[in-house]
């Protein structure tokens, strides 16, 4: 990292074997210097951070059309998505790890791959965290109707809804975030629409009345999961009435 050079020679003054050599350390010599010097505790938030960033801007995670051959072919697979309202917990970073080893291995096997990203709108709970969020504004739900509301929900996911992407890239995960989805995109709510009429053609798949979870508070139906049951003493009814004779003569008696 050194520069060498020699002092210039006054004219008519023959050369000495034991001239100094004259060393001059430059800006680039010093920067190289530092880059070469170890820190003294290994960074990995910087190290990670740097790497992964490098790789989603080079490209490396997204497929290239014809960079396989047909003897390796293609793979392709979506990723379960997270509630955006949440955050990762250890299932998360499990089937995060099993896809991203199928995906680097299929890369490795030399096949195109495409690992799809994306998340999912939470239903309930993004309803409750944004109805919280306007009860401190002094603003209910039903003050906004169902539009404005929509449009609060989609604010809340575009300031927050990176927390659990951001986490998703601190594993690692060699997905393409550049076809991101979020369930609530006008394409993929289509295409539900579609696959739901289609497997009502064909019977595969009926419309109803049954018993549902009604929650008087949020004026909706919630799903089991979302149930907390809870043990109660109750009360048993049951009602003593007289009942008329096959004949029609008259109360036959009866419970």
């Amino acid at each position: 990292g050194l520069n060498t050079s020699f002092a210039a020679r006054p004219a008519g003054v023959s050369g000495r074997r034991d001239r100094p050599v004259v060393l001059r350390r430059t800006a680039a010599s010093e920067a190289r210097q530092r880059q070469r010097t170890l820190p003294k505790y290994f960074d990995w938030k910087e190290a990670e951070g740097r790497l992964y960033g490098w790789w989603e801007s080079e490209g490396c995670f997204r497929p290239i059309d014809g960079r396989s051959g047909a003897e390796e072919g293609k793979f392709v697979m979506a990723m379960p998505p997270p509630n955006v309202t949440g955050a990762l917990h250890m299932g998360h970073a499990m089937f995060v790890t099993i896809e991203d080893i199928m995906a680097r291995h299929a890369r490795m096997c030399g096949k195109d791959v495409l690992w799809i990203p994306g998340t999912d709108h939470a239903g309930i709970a993004t309803q409750m965290v944004v109805e919280k969020s306007l009860a401190a504004e002094g603003v209910a739900k039903a003050d906004l109707g169902r539009e404005a509301f929509v449009d609060k929900v989609w604010e809340w996911k575009e300031t927050y809804g990176h927390r659990i992407t951001d986490q998703l890239r601190a594993l690692g995960a060699s997905c393409d975030w550049s076809r991101e989805s979020f369930t609530l995109d006008d394409n993929l709510s289509a295409a539900v629409v579609e696959a739901f009429n289609r497997l009502h053609d064909e019977g595969l798949i009926y419309r109803g009345s049954y018993m549902v979870n009604w929650s008087p508070n949020l004026q909706t139906a919630v799903s089991d999961l979302e149930v907390e049951y809870s043990d109660e003493t109750g009360t048993l009814y049951y009602f003593k009435y007289p009942i008329a004779a096959a004949d029609g003569s008259g109360a036959a008696g009866g419970d």
